[in-house]
């Protein structure tokens, strides 16, 4: 099946935002791309099912509150693939929290293995042994890495910015693994003057923010990796954050996850924009 069959809504759309308004501020929908592939997973993923044979089985990863394990189940299973998740965290289970749970009556295979484990995984490039394949009926699948990452993903979510009608002078949106803006940031031409804030979901992450802040300075592009408003890291978050999210969906309609684009909504509380403000809301699935 192509992907051309999978029930998507691009371009996605761009509206108004008056819920701040002391910035001109705009937000681009591509949560409304779908229910569940939304937002810059579909960005992501397109091209990877696009390349892979028919019922080819997929090996993927992320942690317990990950947007791409419930994407990556239900384009796997629409598909007609079968996949193996493998989750950050030895202690939980396939009941531990809706995004698991939801993964698993997509027909997704739940493996838990150690935060330690899992780093290791990371660090090789999700490279797995062959002591792994075994335990994990993984020996003919195909690597689907942390957040759909790869050269397939950069080049989907290029798309975001070549569907821009009107350039914005700042493009403000989160980050968990750095795809979404280096893909962004590929097609966006040198030196343009667009300023680009990326506000990261995870503390700590240098890997990530040092390989972004390379290719903006490598293209002349402004970028502010903000690395203060990740709550305690990712999949945590505070009353006040879910208060600020709530007042947010209340007045504008517009549904928000608390990993990454509520955290945006906080960092543009904090600022002072001059000119066109544009939001990208990556999509994020709350069950």
């Amino acid at each position: 099946m192509e992907s051309s069959q999978f029930p998507f809504t691009t371009p996605s759309p761009v509206q108004k935002l008056a819920v701040l308004p002391e910035l001109d501020l705009y937000i681009k929908r591509d949560d409304l791309i779908h229910p569940i592939v939304s937002g810059n997973k579909w960005r992501k993923l397109k091209g990877f099912f696009d390349q892979i044979p028919k019922g080819q089985s997929i090996l993927t990863f992320g942690g317990p509150h990950s947007n791409h394990l419930p994407a990556a189940a239900f384009a796997a299973q629409f598909f007609g693939h079968p996949i193996i998740g493998i989750v950050r965290g030895e202690e939980l289970n396939a009941t531990s929290n809706a995004n698991l749970r939801y993964c698993q009556s997509q027909g997704m295979k739940l493996h838990f293995i150690s935060r330690s484990a899992y780093r290791e995984l990371r660090n090789v490039g999700w490279q797995i042994s062959i002591a792994q394949e075994e335990l994990w009926e993984a020996s003919h699948a195909r690597i689907l890495p942390e957040g759909g990452a790869g050269a397939h993903a950069l080049e989907g979510c290029g798309e975001i910015w070549k569907e821009l009608t009107n350039v914005p002078d700042h493009l403000v949106l989160a980050s968990g693994t750095g795809t979404t803006v280096q893909g962004i940031l590929r097609a966006m031409p040198e030196n343009s003057n667009t300023h680009v804030h990326v506000v990261s979901a995870v503390k700590g992450a240098k890997r990530e923010s040092d390989a972004v802040q390379t290719l903006a300075w490598s293209k002349g592009i402004d970028l502010h990796w903000e690395d203060e408003v990740h709550f305690g890291g990712f999949g945590r978050w505070s009353t006040a954050l879910l208060t600020l999210k709530s007042e947010f969906e209340a007045k504008s309609g517009i549904i928000i996850d608390p990993n990454y684009n509520a955290k945006v909504l906080a960092y543009l509380h904090r600022q002072q924009l001059p000119g066109k403000v544009l939001w990208l809301h990556t999509g994020g699935v709350t069950f």
